[in-house]
């Protein structure tokens, strides 16, 4: 008896399946390179996790930390089943050679307690860190092509005045908001090139590359009354994690200079300090999780009107610059007539800063009847403005009605529920005995026969042709997946709904996330760098980013603007599309090699 009752205590942790898992890119990293340390929770019921903290690991710096989170639903018979995870992924940079070992680190989730295993690594010497810049092309004796002589005549000894500048955007931000850094060489003489070494880092920030270009394409400045040379080096977004005054990264590198031959230049950048203030502590909002930026949100609902087990859509819309790494999804209220799945995130972000990131929510009302939408708050501090600000989600009405009666076949389990049909099948007493073929509850199970053998037939077919040719079944699913939102996509756009964007943006991205195997919480850059790999044009990938980037911007265009150039989008949709089909007809044996 007692080892009954503990059983039936664990049943629910057994049950629930909770798994947490590490995972590194790579075992032996050079100094040239970083490391990806990727977490992934995944469990059967909803996950509470609280963040974890970056775990300390020797010879490496940590760099910074992105995360998503994903659920998908599905019906098995007239079982629900549910899938949900959460992903954290820390970058780390080595140091020095040398072997190490990822330790273990403990996890919170659903208020327990999960440890992590360790993961052994080895750090050996790379090259240079960063690529060299070059000066682009100019025919003639002089490539800058100074035209006031004291240029030539102001300089200092052999390699003039050349010197490396760090120049914060602004010099005062509050706790959390991202400070970007420009880093400029300037000079007077003549440098035809630049390679980046190393980057000195400070406490009280993370960071990350929010520009860096592959040339030194120079412009004319005046500093202190004298005339100068000036190129981007790099630009780096600063996340301040503590208040005070805070020191930028350091660079350091060498020039390339040519004065009756060439010589190289060691260069450090001059030192930038940033002033960081804490965030108010009067008037903080209900819910504020640490948001802090310069955000605009808006939202859209797919339907107001469904029926008793469907499913409508609610996106939600943050676009700005922020610490969008630094915050959780907004959550509904529970308990308001509606089962709420974890949000789908979809990010186009620069340097994890700046863009947009959209939610998709799962919502299905528990029964019938006209409901109010339940609440989705979210609150942030709007940087610009000095204070904070709060996001409620409109009182829509949703209206939903009854559904036909093999929706009730999920219910069989509930006899005091008046929607169900088991008092039906209860029944002892029959007035008149029927023939069977004149029932109508036996053309309703033999077609239920019929259709779930169909169905599994169906399916059985597909899981044949997924093991045994496993690259036709990937682009046939990656070809299902486009045609169903491309439809839904031109549909839209026939009526000038700015839900065509949207959508096209979903097609696009889980079509190439099929057939090309990609994660689907990947950013927009980190998809264009995976299609890079896999050999694609790069005029294809133009394409596609030129795409992407008209569809983030006429979101927020009035309607008549955006019925003008809606049609120039769908055309240009539609030739990226043809484009990655004829792709594939055109290079055949690329999926014999993937």
């Amino acid at each position: 008896m007692r080892h009954l009752c503990l059983i039936i205590m664990l049943l629910p942790i057994i049950l629930s399946s909770i798994n947490v898992d590490v995972s590194v890119n790579k075992y032996t990293v050079s100094t040239a390179d970083q490391l990806e340390l990727t977490l992934k929770i995944s469990g059967s019921e909803h996950l509470r996790v609280s963040e974890p903290a970056p775990p300390q690991i020797s010879l490496f710096s940590f760099r910074n930390l992105t995360s998503s989170s994903s659920s998908s639903v599905a019906y098995s018979g007239t079982k629900l089943s549910a899938q949900y995870s959460h992903t954290y992924r820390f970058i780390y940079f080595p140091k020095k050679p040398g072997t190490t070992k990822v330790p273990s680190f403990s996890v919170t989730v659903n208020n327990r307690s999960y440890r992590t295993r360790e993961i052994p690594l080895t750090v050996i010497q790379g090259q240079n860190k960063q690529p060299g810049q070059n000066t682009p092309s100019v025919p003639g004796y002089n490539p800058f092509s100074f035209s006031e002589p004291d240029y030539w005549e102001d300089s200092s000894g052999l390699n003039g005045d050349t010197r490396l500048l760090a120049v914060p955007e602004t010099q005062t931000v509050y706790r959390g908001f991202p400070a970007i850094v420009s880093y400029y060489l300037y000079t007077d003489s003549m440098v035809r090139s630049f390679n980046l070494e190393d980057e000195k880092d400070f406490r009280g920030y993370g960071k990350s590359t929010y520009e860096q270009p592959s040339m030194l394409n120079y412009e004319n400045v005046k500093q202190n009354g004298k005339s100068y040379k000036r190129a981007l080096i790099k630009r780096l977004a600063i996340i301040p994690n503590t208040q005070g005054s805070l020191q930028a990264p350091v660079l350091e590198g060498i020039a390339r200079m040519f004065s009756y031959g060439y010589s190289d230049l060691q260069l450090s950048s001059q030192p930038a300090t940033i002033s960081v203030r804490p965030l108010p502590q009067e008037g903080i909002p209900m819910g504020f999780s640490g948001a802090v930026g310069n955000f605009q949100l808006s939202h859209s609902l797919s339907k107001r009107e469904l029926g008793l087990g469907e499913a409508l859509t609610f996106t939600l819309k943050i676009q700005g610059r922020g610490n969008f790494n630094q915050f959780g999804a907004p959550q509904f209220e529970s308990g308001k007539g509606f089962q709420v799945s974890a949000p789908m995130v979809i990010d186009n972000l620069s340097a994890g800063i700046e863009g947009t990131r959209t939610y998709y929510y799962t919502l299905i009302p528990q029964s019938k009847g006209e409901f109010s939408l339940p609440e989705l708050k979210f609150a942030w501090f709007a940087h610009d403005q000095k204070r904070y600000q709060s996001y409620r989600s409109p009182n829509d009405k949703i209206m939903v009605s009854s559904t036909p009666v093999l929706s009730y076949l999920n219910r069989l389990w509930e006899p005091r529920n008046l929607r169900s049909i088991y008092p039906k099948l209860m029944h002892k007493n029959y007035p008149d005995y029927k023939a069977l073929a004149s029932q109508t509850w036996y053309w309703l199970l033999i077609i239920t026969i019929g259709a779930g053998t169909a169905v599994a037939v169906f399916f059985a077919m597909e899981r044949k042709l997924k093991y045994r040719n496993p690259e036709s079944y990937s682009q046939k699913k990656a070809d299902k997946i486009l045609k169903r939102y491309m439809k839904q996509a031109l549909a839209a756009s026939r009526e000038l709904s700015e839900d065509f964007y949207p959508l096209s943006e979903k097609a696009l991205f889980d079509y190439l996330a099929a057939k090309y195997k990609l994660a689907r919480h990947l950013s927009l850059s980190e998809v264009l760098a995976a299609l890079h790999r896999e050999d694609i044009p790069q005029i294809l990938l133009d394409e596609l980013q030129d795409f992407l980037n008209r569809s983030t911007a006429a979101r927020f265009k009035p309607k008549d603007d955006r019925a003008i150039t809606l049609s120039t989008d769908v055309e240009i949709l539609k030739r990226v599309v043809q484009n990655f089909a004829a792709l594939q007809k055109n290079h055949p044996e690329r999926g014999k090699h993937e």
